[in-house]
This record gives structure tokens, sequence and C-alpha cells, in this order.
């Protein structure tokens, strides 16, 4: 590879005509033909870093030149003298246009590429001593061969920085350091990476020599060029292209022939963001996310957010590979809003569990009439509507106590893991609602099954419990986890919630239009009914009945769709809504089934009575009976 006039002070006059064969187009780069081997490795290496100098004149073509090149190399021989010359060539790429960056990407996966030969390099440079360290402006490497038992000492490679320029690495800013004794990350470092002690016994045999441990440091996210989603499907956990901007320095580690995934005890990386005023005031979502290299982009899958200190960003990961951190303009907070409807929620909360808790005791201190109508259905609504309120009054709680107690990983997880169930199970009661309304308006069964509540009951509260096992079980320690909250994670949350909620939300729209037609066609046919097997009473509980289930279907479904459309332009006004609705269910809950009661009127009379009693002291044996009921309302005795 040579310029068109090919001058001498490029390559030396007496270079052999089997390393270059040029065949030169009119203008850029030289496309050549080069017989790279293990004689030829180190000189074609040095050609290539001097080559690469320009970078700003460099073409896409001539990126995946170089990078083809590069991985020949690679492939033909590692030594030291080899990889200060790789080094160069990449640290010359890092500083490509970036539009050019992105067209190698897309054509030919170059940028990628680079970084897996850098990564091959470091599994096979032959050492002269136990390690080999390389720094430049834009990357650093250093690689080692290390017993199991030094492995197990927790070891770390760190970056810490000196003088005022912080977009350059020097040598004396990195090293390479153990957490053995109760030792810890540096404080001091700008990024860091940490393996977790007894490593040797989860990636290996106890049979095994030495390992090769290596590290890579990069300055800036220029060779991790995410494609769009329609060029590379993402893997599971992606980042959306253009949703976020990478603010640290992006830091790996890799044990040479071993793919580390699912570990037990996570590996730790800190990050210090790459400019102090990159991170926006109102704190917008932080990701800590890898490089995959099947899907060519940014994913969280594996990896949690442990919060900030002292400008210092914390990172867990159950793998090795390489790490940075995305501050996702997606996930960016209300601003001014953000107090007031955190007032709203707490207020309407609170609000919602004091109705629901006398909601709860209405149904327990009030006498349900034994008898029942025709279609049979009061014990079976009773139950749903009990275990629908509890469902909700278990949601309310414990995200009043334990949403932002995100100091405790395991205590957070816990929390969210506990939302998803009681959240799933309220849908589910909800359905159970629906499935007993077309029961008694459109099917209008003579006979119910007693085993119905037992069926529902076992559906409605396990099929949550296997949704909420899948996402927090052993192998999915990471799907609970959110920077400012204790819930869901992206994917999870798609999978796991948002597709069953949206499900069940449209079962009950589809049950209440069915219900709404019965009731129509029924109203053309009142005269026939008055004097058939409907009484007016039927009639009128059936209506009061449809009400109160499709007041409280309306509002739940209304809920969760101001919850989808948060993530709309008009996300704050949604946001407002969505706060609103859903804090204040049990309200609503509450006046459509205690307040609107006509059982819960007797009684409401009754207590009257009780209170004229003690206050005056003049009654008559018996004069205030009363016969309270609730549901359908039978003939007076």
């Amino acid at each position: 590879m040579f310029t068109p006039n090919c001058p001498g002070d490029v390559f030396t006059p007496n270079c052999p005509g089997d390393v270059f064969t040029p065949n030169c187009p009119s203008g850029g780069l030289c496309i050549l033909q080069i017989v790279v081997n293990n004689e030829t490795a180190l000189s074609v290496a040095t050609e290539l870093q001097v080559i690469t100098t320009q970078a700003e004149s460099l073409s896409s073509g001539d990126v995946d030149t170089v990078i083809a090149t590069l991985q020949k190399i690679v492939n033909a021989s590692a030594t030291e003298q080899i990889g200060d010359s790789l080094l160069t060539t990449v640290d010359n790429l890092i500083k490509v246009n970036v539009t050019v960056l992105q067209q190698s990407q897309e054509e030919m996966r170059g940028p990628t590429r680079a970084v897996q030969a850098l990564e091959t390099f470091a599994d096979t440079v032959i050492l002269t001593t136990d390690t080999y360290t390389a720094v430049r402006p834009g990357v650093a490497l250093h690689a080692a061969d290390i017993s199991p038992e030094e492995l197990d000492k927790g070891q770390g490679f760190a970056f810490f920085l000196s003088g005022n320029d912080s977009n350059s690495l020097t040598e004396g800013d990195v090293t390479s350091f153990t957490t053995e004794d109760g030792g810890d990350i540096p404080q001091t470092a700008d990024t860091s990476i940490s393996l977790p002690p007894n490593i040797s016994s989860m990636i290996q045999n106890k049979n095994m020599s030495d390992v090769r441990l290596s590290y890579t440091l990069y300055n800036s996210s220029s060779l991790f060029v995410q494609l769009s989603q329609g060029a590379v499907g993402p893997s599971q956990g992606a980042v959306g292209p253009f949703q976020g901007a990478v603010g640290t320095r992006i830091i790996g580690g890799r044990i040479a022939g071993r793919r580390v995934k699912d570990l037990p005890e996570p590996v730790i990386i800190t990050f210090v963001p790459l400019q102090e005023s990159f991170v926006p005031e109102d704190m917008r979502e932080v990701k800590c996310v890898f490089w995959d290299f099947d899907a060519d982009a940014w994913s969280t899958e594996g990896c949690e957010s442990m919060g900030e200190n002292m400008g210092r960003y914390t990172c867990a990961c159950n793998h090795l590979t390489n790490f940075a951190i995305i501050f996702d303009v997606s996930g960016e907070g209300f601003g001014d809003h953000e107090k007031p409807l955190e007032i709203i929620t707490i207020v309407g909360s609170v609000v919602s569990i004091v109705c629901l808790v006398l909601t709860l005791l209405s149904f327990i201190v009030t006498r349900r009439d034994k008898r029942r109508t025709r279609t049979g259905h009061t014990k079976n609504q009773r139950h749903a509507f009990i275990n629908l309120c509890l469902a909700l009054l278990a949601v309310l709680v414990i995200f009043l106590t334990g949403i932002n107690r995100t100091a405790s990983p395991i205590g957070c997880k816990v929390v969210a893991a506990l939302l998803h169930y009681f959240l799933l199970a309220a849908l589910m009661w909800m359905a159970v609602e629906a499935v007993n309304l077309y029961r008694a308006v459109v099917q209008v069964f003579d006979h119910v099954s007693e085993n119905f509540v037992i069926k529902a009951g076992a559906v409605a509260w396990g099929f949550p419990l296997v949704a909420t096992l899948s996402t927090a079980g052993p192998s999915s320690l990471y799907n609970y986890t959110m920077e400012k909250s204790c819930w869901l994670a992206r994917e999870p949350l798609i999978y796991a919630f948002l597709i069953p909620a949206g499900l069940i939300l449209l079962f009950n729209l589809l049950v209440f239009i069915l219900v709404m037609r019965k009731l129509v066609r029924e109203e053309k046919k009142q005269k026939e009914l008055r004097g058939a097997d409907a009484t007016e009473v039927d009639r009128q509980w059936i209506t009061r009945q449809i009400r109160r289930a499709g007041s409280i279907m309306a509002l739940f479904g209304l809920t969760w769709v101001f919850g989808f459309f948060v993530i709309d332009d008009a996300r704050t006004v949604f946001a407002y809504l969505f706060c609103i609705f859903n804090t204040l269910q049990g309200l609503f809950i509450f006046i459509f089934h205690c307040v609107m009661r006509e059982d819960m009127t007797k009684w409401r009379k009754k207590l009257t009575c009780w209170k004229k009693f003690i206050c005056t002291g003049q009654t008559k044996k018996g004069q205030y009976q009363v016969i309270i009921r609730s549901g359908v309302p039978g003939p007076r005795p």
C-alpha cells in the first residue's frame, strides 16, 4: 500500500517485490496484493502506521484495506514490536473522520474488525516478560500471563487521569492491580475494571496452567460504530441507534480462549464522564452497556448501574467484554414537572390505600345476602373484587415504601419483582371480573360451578408468578435494574409486562363491548322481559353492575394507555394523566363499589340510627332492624 507516485520515503527502495505489488488507481491509496507472513509482518506493520498518520485523508475503502491488512499481520505474527506498530495504526484509525468510519462499518464492518484484531493480538502476543503494556493517546493495551491462583486474587486494570489533557492516554496513567485481602478499586481511578475473586473456578478446570489476561482502553467510541436497526438485528437489551451518547472511555477485559459470561459474581467497572458538563442536571437515564459484536450495537444485557458517587459511576456486569456508559437522551427526566408528578403520585397513592382499606372493611362488616338471583354470580364477583383490591393495595404499599430503595441491589430487585407480580395479578383479576360479567350478562348461566373461583384464582395468581420467576431467576439477575427506581429493565419490561398487560386490556375491552351490545338488545325487549323471566329488579341490578364494572375497567384501561404514551412527544401530559388516574384507582373503586352501593346506603342509615341511640338513649327493642344486602337485591322479608 503506497501513494500513487510511490516516493522513496514511504517504502524503501530494496523492498522485496513479493511483498508489495502495486495496482494503483487514480487518487487515494494504492490497493495492494500483500503477502504477509512471519518474515514480512513487522515491515508491513511499520509501513501501515506511517501511511495512516494522515488519517483525515483516508477514505472508507482505505480504512477497509488497512484493517484487512491488520488482520493478516495479527494472524501471521504477534510480537511486541509488531504490537507497538499495530497500536499506533489503531490510534491513527481512531482519528479518521466519523462519517468515513460509519461508511466503513456499514460496508465492511471495518471499525469492529479493528477492535477484534487488537483483541486477537492481545490473546496471542509473545511476551518477553510476564506482561506487555503499550499506550497511545487514543488506545492502551495490557496483556499478562498469570496463574489461576493469581487470577483468583481479583485482578483489575485502571486509568488514572494526570495532567491537563483529558483526551490523551499516557504510559504512566495506566496500571494493573489486585483486590486481594479486601482491597478495593482505586478511588482516584478515572476508568477501571475489576474481576471478581475466585473467577478461575467459574471459567476453567482445576488442572489449567497460566491464563492470558488482557485489557484494552479506548479514549473515545470512534471504533464502536453502532449500525441502524435495519442493518444488523440488535441483541436482547440492545440500545437503539441515536437514542444515547457514549459519555465515558471504553474499557474491556478478556481471558484468552474463554467466553466469560453468566458469572455469579459481577465484574465491577467504574467510569468518570469525559466531560463534567455532559451529564445533565436532571440526571438523564444512565445505561451501563457493553459492545455486542454479533449485533454491532451497544447492549444492556447482563449489566446494571450501581449508582453514582462523587462524579464516578459504577457498573456491574456478569460477563467480560468492552464496557462504557451511555447517557440515554430518550430516558431524560421531566425537568420542572418531576416534583409535581412526585407529589401527585404520593398523595394519590395514600388516598387510594385508605380507600381500598375502607372498601375491604365494608365487605367484611356488611353481610351479604346468601340468596342468589337466576344468574348466580354474586359469590364469584365478590371473590374476584376482593382479590383485585388486595392486589392493588399490595402494589401501592410496595410502591410507596420501596420504589426508590436503590441503595441495596438485592432489596431493589425484590421490590421490583414484587411490583411486577402484583401489577400482573391486578390485571389478571380485572380479566376475571370481565369473565364474570360476560357469564352473568351474555351467557346468563343458571348455574355456576363452585370451583370457578378456585380455578380463576389459580390462573390469576399463578400466571403472574410464572412471569415474575422467568425474569427473576438466578440466570437473569440483571432483568430488574434501573438507575433511579426499582423496576424492570427495558427488554424484560416489554416481554414480561407490557405485552401481557396489553393483551389483558384488549380482552377486557372486548368483553365490555359484548356486554354493552347485549344490554342494548335487551332494552328493546323490556316489555317482554317484564312479563317473562327477568324482573325489573334484575334489570336494575344488571345495569348497576355494568355501570360499576365498566367504570372500573375503563379507568384501568385508560391508566395503562396513558403509561404507554409517556414515551411519546406529549409525554409530560400523559405522565400527569397516568399519575392522576393510576394513583386514584382506589378512590374510584371506593366510590363505585361502596358509596354508590345500595346495601352500603342502608348500612350508613343503620350507623346514623346507632349514633342517635348512643346520643339520646331512646329506642325500642328491634326498632332499627335493618337487613343489609349487597349485589342482587332479593325480595324484602
